[in-house]
């Protein structure tokens, strides 16, 4: 299993493009950053370290585009069949893919909040440890970042059962990124049928508002959900389709 985690980083980090794409969201980051200094109206500190200088909308991108293809590709260029050959099992080469978009996930957000760190000290001397409301800056932005997590781990499990189920490397990167679009929007039309309908809220939909819930108690009162119900469900529905994108992947020819 480590050999098969280590090969999916080795492919990953060294597609130019990868690097490519972080360098584009570090340079977004400096960009905005530069922005406010030169526009103090413009944008507040606080929203900007909170959306991690506009990277933050970068990092699940980067994400989403990886996780489409990094089944699809494996079986539209023909190296599935290598791994499957070095007796490798099917659930071994799912779960080092799954652990490989996770880990990936976590070093693309380490570095969206340590330059965020940075920028806020260096050009708008950002107070982490001043209390606002409840809780103190490091701590809101922890705390949003904890959601931002679970809604992108939700995400990337259904771009990945997608990626299983198209051949072509494109198609699984333009569905997943246009997915993650629609995604939002549904959420947006949810908030107006869980009122009409108490039912619909148990909808995977729903649960894409628990970062946003997270940051602030009273979206409950739009999700009818507790917040502890909304991490849970996140993660429940998170499992369960990954576990269907395993099952589409046991299913799929080579």
């Amino acid at each position: 299993m480590g050999t098969l985690i280590k090969q999916e980083f080795y492919k990953l980090f060294h597609k130019t493009g990868t690097w490519i794409a972080i360098g584009i969201m570090v340079g977004l980051q400096i960009a905005f950053a530069i922005i406010r200094m030169a526009n103090p109206d413009l944008f507040t500190l606080g929203d900007l370290v909170t959306s991690d200088f506009m990277g933050g909308g970068l990092v699940i991108f980067l994400a989403v585009a990886a996780t489409a293809s990094i089944v699809a590709q494996e079986f539209q260029f023909g190296t599935m069949k290598q791994l499957l050959y070095r007796k490798y099992y099917r659930s071994q080469v799912f779960v080092s893919k799954v652990i490989t978009m996770v880990l990936y996930l976590v070093f693309l957000q380490v570095i969206a909040t340590a330059v965020t760190v940075v920028l806020s000290v260096t050009t708008g001397k950002y107070d982490w440890l001043k209390v606002v409301g409840k809780h103190a800056n490091w701590e809101t932005y922890s705390i949003s970042v904890i959601g931002f997590f679970l809604v992108s781990l939700l995400l990337l499990s259904v771009v990945l059962l997608l990626s299983t189920l198209l051949k072509s490397n494109a198609a699984a990167v333009a569905t997943g990124i246009v997915g993650y679009f629609l995604m939002y929007i549904a959420s947006g039309i949810l908030i107006a049928l869980i009122a009409k309908w108490e039912f619909v809220k148990w909808s995977p939909f729903t649960f894409l508002m628990v970062g946003s819930q997270l940051s602030s108690e009273s979206v409950s009162k739009v999700t009818q959900l507790s917040t502890p119900v909304m991490v849970i469900g996140s993660l429940a529905y998170t499992a369960l389709f990954t576990v269907i994108a395993y099952l589409s992947f046991r299913k799929r020819s080579v």
